[in-house]
């Protein structure tokens, strides 16, 4: 057997992986553990089971690796397939409110650059009641417009590949990322 060269790219493991390569399929998994997980654990926030979805997420990579087509970019295919095995269970454990489609979400941002010096206790208690507020209109917006912020912010996708990945149109991706991003600043700039 030959040595993979940390240079391949993706989509040259991808194809390796369809010829059968199980090295090819550990290195990529290695390459995407990480961000899948965070990814997943951010999209089903609150449950359960975090490591089963993602286990499942890159178990049905491995049965339809050949499935991926050649000629598209990896990222948004294996990112599809994590986000479609995160709503399956997001079904199976609760009902979910498809009511409120035209509900979008804000832009996310969790890691605000912080000055040097240390915050008082009073902007400490303001940041996490802020965080808090965020995380609960994150829960209640429709899952594909989380998905959307959480792979544009998190994950640091494009708008092409998120558009690839949940399979609407970039267009729409971005319309649903604007109105989301307006909904959560309303959300959060409104007084109690």
């Amino acid at each position: 057997m030959y040595d993979i060269a940390m240079t391949e790219t993706d989509e040259q493991l991808a194809n390796l992986c369809k010829e059968g390569d199980d090295l090819a399929f550990q290195r990529l998994m290695n390459r995407y553990l990480n961000p899948i997980y965070g990814f997943i654990r951010q999209y089903i926030r609150g449950m359960e089971d975090v490591e089963d979805v993602v286990q499942n997420t890159f178990f049905k990579a491995w049965k339809n690796i050949k499935r991926f087509k050649a000629d598209h970019p990896f990222k948004p295919w294996i990112y599809t397939i994590a986000r479609n095995t995160a709503l399956d269970h997001i079904k199976r454990k609760k009902a979910v409110t498809f009511s409120e489609l035209d509900g979008e979400e804000d832009e996310v941002h969790f890691d605000e650059t912080l000055s040097d010096t240390e915050p008082i206790a009073d902007e400490l208690f303001a940041q996490a009641e802020q965080r808090d507020k965020l995380n609960k209109v994150m829960e209640v917006l429709h899952p594909d417009h989380r998905a959307i912020l959480i792979m544009h912010y998190h994950q640091e996708m494009t708008f092409e590949e998120i558009s690839e990945a949940i399979g609407k149109p970039m267009n729409t991706v971005k319309s649903w990322h604007r109105r989301a991003l307006i909904k959560i600043k309303g959300q959060l700039h409104q007084k109690p």
